[in-house]
């Protein structure tokens, strides 16, 4: 965790650094409840203090950090109660965003969703549980991107910089085919124009997965 990272440009510090810890946050290099000192991020980035405190309090007032010291930060502790406001703001704005999704469908949007359909196949083959959380990812978003709305995406990636750290670290036992039933039902829906048919997929695919999570932190959360 918090390997040496690549260099950072130095005339697009704040905005690098700040993708940077997107990235991480959404590759699970943030454990939930775990303190994370700034000192420490910095020497991984190689750069000074200052502009990962900037970027941290970005995060921060998007509710995606908490700050646990002066000097040390950390994804929120797992609780229900967050849970389950994060699967119930997800299924408001992720459907919708299926559903514009669908309307701006195009034979192009229905091959990437089939390419990364493939991905998420291969991982689940080989039982490699980074790589298909990493191309679940790649997969809801270009299911979203489609809806060509830059507002509605800044919120659902809000949302999945909230989640990511805590899928990481859950159990990812015999979640593999379920989740790939559900991309497979997504994916028949959108090429038919179904619209009903694909917010009930999606919907079955976030409502289980937050079972699962549940059931994961069973023993650790309130």
């Amino acid at each position: 965790m918090f390997e040496k990272q690549k260099p950072i440009q130095k005339d697009k510090l704040h905005d690098q650094v700040y993708e940077r810890l997107c990235t991480m946050l959404r590759q699970g290099e943030f454990n939930p409840g775990e303190s994370v000192p700034v000192a420490r991020i910095a020497k991984a980035f190689d750069i000074s203090p200052m502009p990962v405190r900037e970027a941290l309090m970005r995060l921060q007032a998007m509710g995606v950090l908490s700050n646990v010291s002066g000097r040390s930060v950390g994804v929120p502790e797992v609780t229900i109660k967050n849970l389950t406001d994060l699967r119930n703001v997800r299924l408001e704005v992720e459907t919708k965003a299926v559903e514009w999704s669908i309307k701006n469908s195009n034979k192009d949007f229905i091959k990437d969703l089939l390419v990364l359909f493939d991905g998420l196949i291969d991982a689940e083959e080989r039982h490699d549980i980074q790589s298909f959380i990493k191309r679940n990812y790649a997969f809801h978003f270009r299911l979203y991107e489609q809806s060509d709305s830059p507002v509605l995406m800044q919120i659902i990636d809000n949302l999945w910089l909230k989640v990511s750290p805590i899928l990481y670290h859950s159990k990812w036992v015999g979640r593999f085919k379920w989740s790939n039933d559900n991309h497979k039902a997504i994916i028949d829906a959108v090429s038919s124009h179904d619209i009903p048919g694909a917010r009930a997929a999606l919907t079955e695919d976030i409502t289980r997965s937050y079972d699962e999570l549940i059931n994961s932190f069973s023993d650790e959360i309130k």
